[in-house]
């Protein structure tokens, strides 16, 4: 036998020895006929044979190894290893530690494909080791990757590939394109209490929503035709089909008693917590800076807090640019500035419920909500009034009202702050209430000129 054979014959005999030691089938590929596979598994369960088969690329020798990690070349084998209706593994055996180490070639070649980029390489990490203690839990981790090239699970693969999601055995996952092209995927998971929209036409980017994101009436500051679920502009098509999927989902957002715990999705928390951090700075313009001066004062009594600022340093940028155009960095900056805790709740609960957010600076003072609200804003224009959205007030402005029966009278702004009782909203404290009440931030006000420049 040519030496260079020899770790790969190697190789070869340690991952089969290693699988037919826990009752996996193993079907090596001819060498004549090996074009980047070596070996077929059929995996087993209790002494039965399963529907599960997998191919795998094995390599031997140290020329695999670099400085942290493993490498095995893809070649000419990218479309095969990516397309096929078989998943391909890699795995790479060290001589010098005697171990196996793999990696899921199709997924990373996948997942490259998604960025625009074609993978030469396949890197397999050192923790992804296979003996016989991590075994159980390879073959648990391949076959459910596998349950995607089952029945539906093919669509919803498809999907997933396209959206860079990877969605579960149990998940609700619903498709549907507008008129313009565009993909919509409507995804709920078991037992979690909100459910997720993506959009092709907004990068993917997960808007994780619940019933307090729907609105029968719409919003009165958009256009005939169009709503807003959560942060996203729907036109009517769009937010019945997703209105309807959320009905029909509603059974798989309670946890059966089977179900093992659902963790807090992290996703969403983050998601969440920046969509409100975004919200706030533009309702409060002056809210960081407040919430910086309240901080100082905390921190004088807890180093906690002073070492944390210390590890996230200071960044100008967090102070000159709006939220969209600040760096990772920034936006940590900010955020740990403006809010002093985020409150998990269990994962059943709606989105507005399972997460909280205790910020830096509190509300002035307890909220109305929108069926507490008596008369309207008045748009009544004059020469020395302006137009203005409810975003746009700040205290100390004077505003006009109209009554029930559609008598104006004036009021002064006392507070503006973005409402916690219906995130996404606007609260705003006049001079003869006790409690803010609750606007979206395009409802339009008629405000006095003021003399000053503003």
């Amino acid at each position: 036998m040519p030496d260079a054979r020899r770790p790969s014959r190697a190789a070869v005999n340690a991952l089969r020895a290693l699988l037919e030691r826990h009752d996996h089938i193993v079907q090596e590929v001819d060498g004549q006929n090996d074009f980047g596979e070596d070996q077929h598994v059929t995996f087993t369960e209790e002494g039965e044979v399963t529907g599960d088969l997998v191919k795998i690329q094995v390599k031997g020798g140290r020329s695999w190894r670099r400085a942290d990690w493993y490498a095995v070349p893809v070649g000419d084998h990218g479309g095969t290893w990516a397309d096929g209706n078989i998943p391909v593994l890699c795995v790479v055996h060290d001589p010098d530690t005697d171990g196996l180490y793999w990696a899921n070639a199709t997924k990373q070649l996948l997942a490259a494909r998604r960025k625009g980029e074609v993978l030469k390489t396949i890197t397999i990490s050192p923790d992804q080791k296979l003996d016989d203690e991590s075994i159980a839990d390879f073959v648990a981790e391949v076959r459910r990757y596998l349950s995607r090239y089952r029945g539906n699970r093919i669509i919803q693969a498809q999907l997933g590939e396209m959206a860079g999601v990877e969605f579960g055995p149990s998940d609700i996952v619903q498709h549907y394109v507008n008129v313009f092209g565009e993909d919509l995927i409507f995804w709920q998971r078991r037992g979690e209490g909100f459910a997720t929209l993506l959009h092709s036409d907004l990068d993917w980017y997960p808007e994780h929503i619940g019933p307090e994101h729907f609105h029968p009436n719409g919003r009165p500051d958009l256009l005939p035709g169009m709503s807003v679920v959560a942060d996203t502009i729907l036109d009517t098509a769009e937010a019945q089909w997703l209105a309807a999927c959320f009905d029909a989902a509603q059974w798989a957002r309670k946890p059966a008693a089977d179900d093992p715990p659902l963790h807090t999705n992290i996703d969403a928390r983050d998601n969440y917590v920046a969509r409100r951090v975004e919200h706030h700075l533009r309702i409060e313009p002056d809210v960081l800076t407040r919430s910086i001066q309240k901080f100082r004062t905390e921190a004088t009594a807890d180093h906690d807090l002073i070492a944390v600022a210390k590890e996230l340093g200071a960044d100008a940028e967090a102070l000159s640019k709006p939220w969209r155009e600040m760096s990772e960095k920034a936006r940590r900056i900010v955020t740990f500035y403006l809010v002093k805790e985020v409150r998990v709740g269990p994962p059943a609960l709606p989105i507005d419920e399972q997460f909280r957010i205790v910020w830096r600076c509190p509300r002035p003072t307890g909220e109305y909500g929108f069926g507490a609200r008596v008369g309207q804003p008045s748009t009544r224009r004059s020469a020395n009034r302006e137009l203005v959205s409810a975003s746009k007030l700040r205290p100390g402005d004077r505003i006009y009202w109209l009554s029930r029966y559609g008598n104006e009278r004036g009021r002064s702004v006392s507070a503006v702050w973005d409402s916690e009782d219906t995130p996404g909203t606007v609260c705003v404290l006049f001079d003869q209430l006790i409690l803010g009440d609750t606007f979206w931030p395009g409802e339009l006000f008629v405000r006095k000129v003021s003399a000053k420049p503003r």
